[in-house]
């Protein structure tokens, strides 16, 4: 049991995982597309992920769902233009349990060095094009680099964005959720068309802020689940 409560402790800085969306090609802005993810209570594999994505006979078993393992404090770091990084995440999303998504089967990204060297790299990608079409979908998505990406391309670095993922769509319900992340001017107009059934915070909230929220939402039966969690944090 101690040892137990020990591990609890070490996961303790990171024990959130978000989603974040933004706006897209259809001319959907982040907030419609989260509006959207939550009716439907369906958050789409739009993309494909990781080294193999464009990888031929690969790329369409990569697609998978993305989230970042973060503290409240550092989801406005993953918010806005990254260099290297072809989308802009907005302050739109949801926050979900470590512990739900990982009974989930939610992944860790494992990411290959490639500052000084391309070898490990090209091994893993003559190694996946020998596996078996469901063997390319165990492994495909979860495999990133940092560091140059070889043939005259600059450097591609986001391991400290800590990446989860899920292959392909990602199914949940409306108590799965955490919080919901909206800008402020928005926290009362999202909770009312949810009927209150899903709370929501801004990622430029202090600390104090959203643990107030977390007490309040604690009154609720609804987070009776989520209280050993909180009460961990």
């Amino acid at each position: 049991m101690e040892e137990k409560k020990q591990i609890r402790r070490m996961e303790d800085a990171f024990t959130f995982m978000v989603h974040l969306t933004r706006n897209t090609d259809d001319a959907k802005s982040a907030k419609e597309n989260l509006v959207e993810i939550l009716c439907s209570r369906v958050i789409q594999a739009r993309n494909s992920k990781g080294l193999f994505y464009a990888t031929e006979g690969v790329w369409d078993k990569a697609k998978s769902v993305c989230f970042s393992e973060t503290q409240f404090a550092g989801i406005r770091n993953l918010i806005g233009k990254q260099q290297g990084r072809g989308v802009e995440l907005a302050p739109y999303g949801l926050v979900f349990s470590k512990d739900f998504l990982i009974q989930r089967g939610v992944n860790p990204v494992f990411y290959v060095n490639t500052y000084n060297s391309q070898e490990r790299k090209d091994a893993l990608l003559e190694a996946i094009r020998q596996l078996d079409d469901t063997k390319k979908k165990e492994i495909a998505p979860y495999v990133e680099i940092f560091g140059w990406t070889g043939a005259g391309g600059g450097i591609y670095d986001f391991h400290w964005e800590r990446e989860w993922r899920f292959p392909g769509n990602f199914e949940f319900e409306w108590k799965d959720v955490i919080f919901g992340l909206c800008e402020d001017e928005y926290i009362e107009e999202m909770e009312q068309l949810f009927e209150k059934e899903i709370k929501f915070i801004s990622p430029y909230m202090s600390l104090e802020e959203i643990f107030g929220r977390m007490v309040l939402s604690w009154e609720e039966s609804r987070y009776g689940n989520y209280r050993e969690h909180f009460e961990t944090v």
